[in-house]
């Protein structure tokens, strides 16, 4: 009965495929939208994956859960070939890095000091998904600010689905939203936001968009600008003509959604950074707050300062002599975003010389997605601007007022904003009302990456610090939301629970584990040996 029983299940777990997550965090099952891309697939899927060769320890772990999640992938789809490739196949270290390199996968050196030693190894946490005749490099490590390496990879695990499909979407994607960014108004230059445009390329159809274009007229202007499903608005410094705010007003109520990053002070960041090094910030008039008050929300023309803030790189000294010494910078406040369905899991955001927003009671939803630590202060218009401030002590009584909100979500039902006003020209077709949905936050370089010796870098990347912060996430978020790209974000929303080790404990009880775990193997069977044998022993006695 056993052996016929045990054939049975043989043949039938052959015919039948069944898989049930027994994990508390059912972390070994895939959301309904991974299944449904997947189901999706009409032709072959080919994924390379560089995480292979000899690793460190903690990256066998990882390149094992890798292969774990690519094996659930295949379960659900006959189209998927996956290929691990050793890069160090290709000759020695310095050969790999650069032939890696070279095709836009940045290697990560992994420092390990045991036992007094320090050892340093080259891994490639990258792969690359093939689609008929479309690929797209996948980051496999997801890592924020001040991160080690046991954080790296457990924040890596919990986003391995979103990372991986998030390629796989990229590829197969046959339809894309058309997402607009508004060019007039003096608003960021192209080459400061030119790594938010790449990045957004792979999603969306990219148009740019001049409200001030005198060769065509309001009519023909709001038809143009209703074709994109979302608006960038970056960083503007020009006023917006009551003809402007009508057609934006118009536009958000017949369903296009807006991403504002606005200033409330203007700084001269020429007298900043270069000779002065001092600036006075003056309130920026854009001619907005009327059009701001009536979504329920006030830009203040305030600065905020910050405790928790990135440091700023000042020169110290004379020609040889000269130092780059980091100070911290309180007008670069480092707020993380809320746990939102935008800002989950989003590590801190470089905020610089950011306004702080005031909520106003009307019928619009509105959500916080920004705020700064509780320890800041704010300073009113004129406000003076010095590196000097940067190497004075920090006084942190003064920092004594509560979080600031920096970024936030509008939603809801709303009138025009023009409603029992004088309109300022004749549209054909006028909304009186409609469902209105907006992002504002209130920095307007938010978006904009550095620049260096002509070439735009990494959005979120600080070339004088090395830091990275999480600026591309975070806008990127906010335009899928907007552009009604949910499932992709609700991919992010998966949690891993971690039981992880205590690093003191190890370090202080490492050695009694390790001979214990060492002696307990051999003594367990002496020990139940000697136990019968002292029980045979009486009984023969007996």
């Amino acid at each position: 009965m056993i052996f016929l029983g045990t054939f049975i299940l043989m043949a039938l777990s052959e015919r039948m495929g069944v898989r049930v997550d027994f994990t508390s965090d059912q972390r070994y099952t895939l959301t309904p939208t991974t299944i449904r891309y997947l189901k999706e697939l009409k032709e072959p899927l080919l994924i390379d994956v560089f995480l292979a060769g000899e690793l460190p320890g903690l990256y066998r772990g990882f390149r094992n859960e890798v292969e774990v999640f690519l094996n659930q992938l295949s379960y659900y789809t006959e189209e998927l070939i996956i290929q691990y490739n050793d890069p160090y196949e290709l000759g020695s270290t310095e050969q790999v890095v650069q032939e890696m390199q070279r095709y836009g996968m940045i290697p990560e050196i992994v420092v390990d000091n045991k036992e007094g030693q320090r050892n340093e190894s080259v891994v490639f946490p990258w792969m690359i998904v093939n689609y008929g005749d479309a690929s797209e490099r996948v980051p496999l490590l997801q890592k924020q600010l001040g991160d080690t390496e046991s954080q790296k990879i457990t924040r890596s695990l919990q986003q391995l689905e979103y990372l991986i499909m998030d390629g796989i979407y990229k590829v197969s994607l046959k339809e894309k939203a058309n997402l607009a960014v508004l060019t007039s108004h003096q608003t960021s230059a192209q080459i400061k936001i030119a790594d938010l445009l790449q990045s957004l390329k792979p999603y969306y159809n990219l148009g740019s968009f001049d409200l001030k274009n005198p060769k065509v007229g309001p009519e023909l202007s709001l038809q143009n600008l209703n074709r994109f499903d979302v608006l960038l608005i970056s960083n503007p410094r020009a006023p917006f003509s009551s003809e402007e705010k009508y057609l934006l007003d118009q536009y958000s109520l017949q369903g296009g959604g807006i991403v504002w990053l606005v200033n409330g002070i203007g700084i001269d960041r020429d007298s900043l950074f270069n000779n002065a090094g001092k600036a006075y910030g003056f309130p920026l008039d854009l001619n907005l707050d009327d059009y701001f008050f009536h979504q329920g929300i006030r830009i203040n023309k305030e600065l905020v300062q910050d405790l928790y803030c990135a440091p700023i790189v000042l020169a110290a000294g004379d020609q040889n002599n000269t130092q780059f010494i980091p100070y911290p910078w309180a007008f670069y406040p480092l707020p993380t975003p809320e746990s939102t369905l935008i800002g989950m899991d989003i590590g801190p955001v470089l905020t610089q010389f950011v306004s702080p927003l005031d909520l106003i009671d009307n019928d619009l939803k509105k959500r916080s997605l920004l705020k700064t630590s509780p320890y800041t202060k704010s300073s009113g218009v004129p406000t003076l601007v010095s590196f000097e401030q940067a190497t004075q002590k920090i006084q942190p009584d003064r920092f004594n007022e509560s979080a600031k909100i920096l970024g936030v979500l509008i939603e809801g039902e709303q009138n025009s904003l023009f409603t029992n006003r004088i309109k300022p020209i004749e549209l054909q077709n006028h909304t009186v009302s409609g469902t209105v949905k907006a992002i504002v936050f209130g920095d307007g370089n938010l978006a904009e990456n550095q620049v260096d010796k002509g070439a735009p870098m990494q959005l979120g990347y600080d070339k004088w610090t090395n830091n990275f912060y999480g600026n591309k996430q975070l806008v990127l978020n906010s335009i899928h939301y907007l552009a009604d790209n949910f499932d992709r974000l609700l991919i992010r929303q998966k949690q891993w629970d971690f039981n992880l080790l205590d690093p003191q404990k190890i370090a202080s009880r490492g050695l009694f584990w390790k001979i214990g775990i060492f002696f307990f193997p051999i003594l367990l069977p002496l020990l139940l040996g000697g136990f019968v044998q002292r029980g045979r022993s009486k009984h023969q006695v007996g």
